[in-house]
């Protein structure tokens, strides 16, 4: 059986913008771009090094956590169901643009490289510049996205995990996945420190669970899904994408 991908991964609201307008001209700002040797406008906002200045922005709290994203993509990207063809992922940002990231790139370990990577993404729409995009901006929304990759299936599941969700605990979680292996699952996950997913959002996913009492980190989210829908289809990590037919 060839299977196509069924297990679409969404991160909503990643917390990743350019340094925006209102905080360019501040000299803590410009020091920091001016060691970086690059401007403003084409530096990645971080809590870590910008959390000062970030205090004038508004949801300041909600940005600005790179990382996040960053964490969560190391731990999906190289589980066996990805390597087997069989998972998606897609990024969803706070001013509401989607990246596709091709589930064969292989990221850099390091995180000040990740950084540059996403910084050329804003600038360009895609990496690399040139040849098969890796990572590339889409002309679409959220909304026409999850309805793209439902894939005119009428029983296509919808999941969010939220805190405010059904609580079931994660070994439970196989137990509302579609019987059949090859009906669509688009999971979405938070992807931001702090606060609520915008309502917009919140409410395009059919179902919402919770998979423990207390906050679960984005990436720890992720690989709960990952690794318990891999096991529902038996994927094992000898497989690969020739594997899955027979």
């Amino acid at each position: 059986m060839v299977w196509p991908i069924m297990l679409h991964l969404i991160l909503l609201d990643c917390a990743i913008e350019l340094i925006p307008r209102e905080l360019r001209s501040l000299k803590q700002i410009q020091q920091f771009c001016s060691r970086r040797k690059k401007q403003p406008n084409s530096v990645l906002l971080d809590q870590t090094y910008h959390g000062t200045a970030m205090l004038r922005l508004p949801d300041q709290e909600r940005r600005g956590r790179p990382d996040i994203t960053y964490l969560t993509l190391m731990s999906v990207l190289e589980t066996p169901l990805c390597k087997a063809g069989l998972l998606s992922v897609h990024l969803h940002l706070q001013d509401g643009r989607i990246i596709e990231v091709q589930p064969h790139v292989r990221l850099p370990r390091n995180y000040d490289r990740f950084v540059g990577l996403l910084e050329q993404l804003l600038e360009t729409g895609r990496v690399p510049p040139k040849g098969e995009p890796l990572l590339r901006i889409l002309d679409t929304d959220l909304a026409n996205l999850i309805s793209s990759l439902k894939r005119d299936h009428s029983d296509a599941l919808t999941i969010l995990a939220s805190e405010n969700g059904d609580l079931i605990g994660p070994r439970d979680l196989p137990s509302i996945f579609p019987s059949s292996p090859t009906t669509p699952i688009v999971f979405g996950v938070g992807a931001f420190p702090h606060g609520d997913l915008v309502s917009s959002a919140a409410s395009l996913f059919d179902r919402k669970v919770a998979l423990d009492p207390d906050v679960m980190m984005a990436w720890h989210v992720c690989s709960e899904a990952v690794w318990l829908y891999s096991y529902s289809l038996n994927v094992s990590s000898d497989m690969s994408i020739g594997s899955t037919s027979g």
